[in-house]
């Protein structure tokens, strides 16, 4: 299992039980709020909060030495060091926990758009399939409980996927898929096709404007922004 995937199980569980009580949107609203809090607070743990402001007050500090600043340029050499000295302690300080803080959140997201972009397709629809190279056949079948993806080249048989999970996209193993796994698997790699893209229709959220509005993203994003910045304010967040 890829490495974002590792809390897909506990997402999943956790989803279920709000699936007995809430819609899909109303989900998405609750996701968001808690990847907006739970970030938040995560990086207040992480992070050395007393210096991180003992470091945002220097770097005040320094900002506004240099700006009454009143001699000459010659002269300024000390001050516009500080400025950097200071700004650069305080990043050095924020970085590393930001970053660690942040990795849940891609676990999440990743977990969301491989279960909220996209529906597999009802019993009578077909989706598109385009394989590539394009002297390679993939074809829909859908002869039991489960469909499956088969690639032919020519009249021989290559390749197999059964498609148990909304992806709209299965390829050969690459290097970066230790991070974010594909839930459908992989095509063989000695079987010559490298990608077979699938257009599964795309499930909306919203009963008005364009297509990108009615994307989870957009039921997400907006929310996790402003619980985050609600967070930021009331938990005293350096």
């Amino acid at each position: 299992m890829a490495l974002f995937d590792l809390p897909a199980p506990l997402f999943a569980t956790l989803d279920a039980g709000l699936a007995t009580v809430l819609p899909a949107v109303a989900r998405l609203a609750v996701w968001a709020a808690l990847a907006g809090v739970g970030t938040l607070f995560l990086y207040k743990w992480l992070s050395p909060q007393g210096r991180i402001g003992e470091a945002k007050r220097a770097a005040r500090e320094a900002r506004r030495a240099l700006n009454g600043f009143d001699g000459e340029f010659g002269d300024a050499g000390p001050l516009i060091r500080d400025q950097f000295v200071t700004a650069f302690r305080h990043l050095g300080l924020v970085v590393i926990p930001t970053l660690i803080s942040i990795l849940p959140l891609l676990a999440l997201l990743t977990w969301l758009e491989g279960h909220y972009a996209h529906r597999l397709p009802t019993v009578g629809e077909t989706p598109a399939l385009e394989a590539a190279p394009a002297a390679y056949r993939a074809d829909w079948v859908s002869e039991g409980d489960t469909p499956v993806i088969r690639v032919r080249d020519g009249e021989r048989q290559v390749a197999e996927v059964p498609v148990t999970a909304p992806i709209p996209v299965v390829e050969q193993r690459h290097w970066w898929n230790w991070l974010i796994g594909n839930p459908l698997g992989y095509l063989p790699d000695n079987s010559g096709v490298e990608r077979v893209t699938l257009t599964l229709p795309q499930t909306e959220y919203l009963p008005f404007g364009p297509g990108w509005l009615r994307h989870w993203l957009a039921v997400f994003f907006p929310i996790m922004l402003i619980v985050s910045l609600l967070t930021y304010r009331g938990a005293n967040i350096e």
